[in-house]
């Protein structure tokens, strides 16, 4: 029988965390499978994965494999990565049918999975874990440690990226709830559907001359349809929109110092 692993003293904060970054479910493949890309070159593994794990189930952010897995989320009992997440420096396993724990998994039994594997735990500053970097591979494969250092440098970025990710959007929605009370406050007769027309056309959404007329009497644009000093003032308040990277361009001739710069500010 494949072990079960035992929850982490700060299981209840830990899982409280995974929750409230509201990734889970949605679609995040493009904005981590970089992360997928660079650890596959750094090792020479053909498969990579990023997952946060919540408090019942393991679920699949990104992935980079020559035949991607369908089902992105399954019981964390399931999981090689219950078990690398209580670890506190990678596991790293040259060959999953001989490892004590990893070789009673009934898809290393099976052969379904075979080979080379290395989970990375996610964490917080706080050290907080969030979920795996896994990689795997069917032929065996031994890394040099220079290369898990280099992979676990990375996971470390990956960790600060989510963590920023969670700031943002608990900045957003503060901002969103001043934004909300301050729209009920100085526009009393503000529906909801008259706030969703002004974004529309905040976004060049909005052309509808009914609509715009609406917005003209609330005083959010004036006659030309301009922008009032009222509606500048509401969008600011309901500012929603803010990029957790800054754009660069980067010359890979030093290629650990433009690796870095791809994270510097998180």
């Amino acid at each position: 029988m494949f072990p079960v692993a035992e929850k982490l003293p700060n299981e209840v904060e830990r899982a409280a965390f995974v929750e409230a970054l509201a990734l889970i479910g949605t679609d995040q493949q493009e904005e981590y499978y970089s992360f997928c890309e660079i650890g596959k070159l750094i090792s020479g593994f053909d498969k990579a994965m990023v997952s946060l794990i919540d408090s019942t189930n393991q679920c699949v952010l990104s992935q980079d494999a020559s035949q991607p897995l369908e089902n992105k989320s399954w019981p964390v009992e399931q999981s090689f990565c219950q078990h690398v997440i209580t670890e506190i420096k990678p596991t790293i396993v040259s060959d999953l049918s001989q490892h004590p724990i990893f070789g009673k998994h009934p898809n290393v039994i099976s052969g379904i999975m075979k080979g080379s594997y290395c989970g990375f735990p996610i964490r917080t500053s706080n050290n907080l874990v969030l979920g795996t970097y896994c990689l795997a591979n069917d032929e065996s494969i031994d890394l040099s440690q220079n290369k898990v250092d280099a992979i676990d440098n990375m996971v470390a970025k990956l960790g600060a990226y989510l963590e920023r990710q969670s700031k943002v959007q608990a900045e957003n929605s503060s901002k969103l709830l001043l934004g909300l009370k301050f729209a009920t406050e100085k526009f009393p007769g503000l529906t909801v559907d008259a706030l969703c027309r002004f974004l529309e056309f905040r976004n060049g959404l909005l052309n509808n001359s009914c609509a715009l007329v609406e917005l003209q009497n609330l005083g959010f644009i004036d006659t030309s349809n301009k922008l009032t000093n009222e509606g500048a003032e509401m969008l600011e308040k309901l500012n929603l929109y803010q990029s957790s990277f800054k754009s660069k361009k980067l010359n890979f001739r030093n290629e650990a110092k433009d690796f870095d710069a791809l994270f510097e500010g998180l």
